[in-house]
């Protein structure tokens, strides 16, 4: 049946050549991680036609077309298409091209104007090009005087942060992102709105506890450092909450200098752990943009060592553990530009930072795949290889299950069941 099937479709590729829809595609390799099972080794082979995966196992017991382009991988692992959860398009449309390049087939910007992305809508449709896919917030629901003006719409009171969700939901947002500006009711006004839509809301607390969110129903958490002010004594919590009130930049040395001194295993901790066990929520991290290594230059204007820098960050990561053992659902989220890595490299370091702060490779691995796309929200068929899911894919030459670092390798990248022209956009 599958056979006679198959057998009706006609191959228009050669070689490795770019395929296009209606394409059948054969991809044989080592081993495969579909985004959720156990890892499958000792030969798989992945079938792919109109777009979409067909079928996926081990080699000998999945059928090859004949219409088929066969490709073999070798000694290669495929994975789903990664999905960024925390991507900046900034003013640099060419960089979310160059991270398909690298294996990033999905991203989400958690918080700029959707005309924002006009320019890569543009390239994307002038390219012909099969991705990434793109979620989009919107601006982020700031309170008065915004961290960051450009990118968000200011709520006065939790009737103006109702609006402002219910504005952004009709206009397209796929999620909603609340900031740390705003006030605790007015973020309690958004999560309902989000919940009475179903859509998912996130957010960037910082000097808002994330305790009472959480049990209001608050999806998700950007950044490790959201958590600072549920981790330490009210009184530290208060001063620091204070001094980025009247001044935002007291964040860049402020949150190192708190996670330093915060007691992981202290009460307020405590309390938090048993609010993740009783909520399960989305955390995305962005550890690879506070890294921050004793050898790192510190500015003139920097108020505490590099010393203190590389504890604190430390300290982030002990928390990511202690956040992963208590059933947070760990996402990855590269943040585009982070001091540790390369241009369109932010996501593999991140997933390296994941593994060294205690994740396992596999569980990095779904936190960009299966994990990333749940947190998407409902419906989303995304970060998982199985028949009828979308044809999303990365072919890794090595084995990140083994050594995360092996995803820095990637050789082959399908979006939409076609292939990516990697040269090309790795030089953009």
């Amino acid at each position: 049946m599958l056979q006679g099937a198959w057998a009706t479709v006609a191959a228009t590729i050669v070689g490795d050549r770019l395929t296009a829809q209606g394409d059948v595609v054969a991809i044989d390799a080592a081993r495969l991680f579909d985004g959720q099972g156990a890892p499958l080794t000792g030969g798989v082979r992945v079938v792919i036609g109109d777009g979409r995966v067909v079928a996926v196992g081990a080699r000998s017991s999945v059928f090859l077309p004949a219409a088929a382009t066969r490709i073999d991988a070798g000694d290669a692992t495929v994975l789903p298409g990664l999905i960024d959860l925390h991507f900046h398009i900034e003013d640099d449309p060419a960089l979310a091209l160059r991270q398909l390049a690298h294996g990033v087939t999905t991203f989400r910007d958690p918080g700029e104007w959707m005309e924002v992305h006009a320019p890569l809508r543009a390239r994307i449709a002038a390219d012909r090009l099969p991705g990434p896919r793109l979620y989009l917030t919107g601006p982020h629901i700031d309170g008065e005087h915004p961290a960051y003006p450009n990118d968000s719409v200011v709520a006065r009171d939790p009737d103006e942060a109702r609006r402002q969700a219910l504005e952004a939901i009709a206009q397209g947002a796929t999620a909603i992102k609340i900031y740390f500006r705003l006030p605790l009711a007015s973020a309690r006004a958004v999560i309902e709105v989000c919940r009475d839509q179903g859509v998912p809301v996130t957010a960037h607390l910082e000097i808002l506890d994330a305790r009472p969110l959480l049990d209001a129903g608050l999806t998700g958490v950007e950044h490790i450092t959201s958590f600072g002010a549920a981790i330490v004594p009210p009184m530290a919590a208060e001063r620091y909450r204070q001094a980025v009130l009247a001044d935002n930049a007291a964040r860049r040395d402020g949150r190192y200098a708190l996670f330093a001194g915060a007691d992981l295993d202290g009460s307020e901790a405590r309390a938090l752990y048993q609010v993740i066990e009783r909520t399960r929520p989305f955390v995305d991290p962005t550890l690879a943009v506070f890294e921050a290594r004793v050898d790192d230059p510190v500015g003139q204007t920097s108020t505490i060592s590099a010393a203190i820098r590389a504890r604190g960050f430390a300290q982030m990561q002990a928390l990511l553990r202690r956040l992963h053992q208590h059933g947070a659902s760990i996402v990855m989220g590269g943040h585009t530009e982070v001091p540790h890595a390369g241009r369109g490299e932010a996501p593999w370091r991140e997933l390296e930072l994941l593994v060294s702060s205690g994740l396992s490779p596999r569980e990095a691995l779904a936190a960009a795949t299966a994990h990333g796309a749940a947190f998407l929200g409902k419906g989303v068929d995304l970060g998982v290889l199985a028949p009828g899911r979308p044809a999303d894919l990365v072919v890794i030459d090595g084995n990140p299950l083994d050594d995360i670092s092996a995803i820095r390798r990637v050789s082959r990248v399908m979006a939409n069941g076609q292939w990516v022209d990697v040269a090309r956009l790795r030089a953009l």
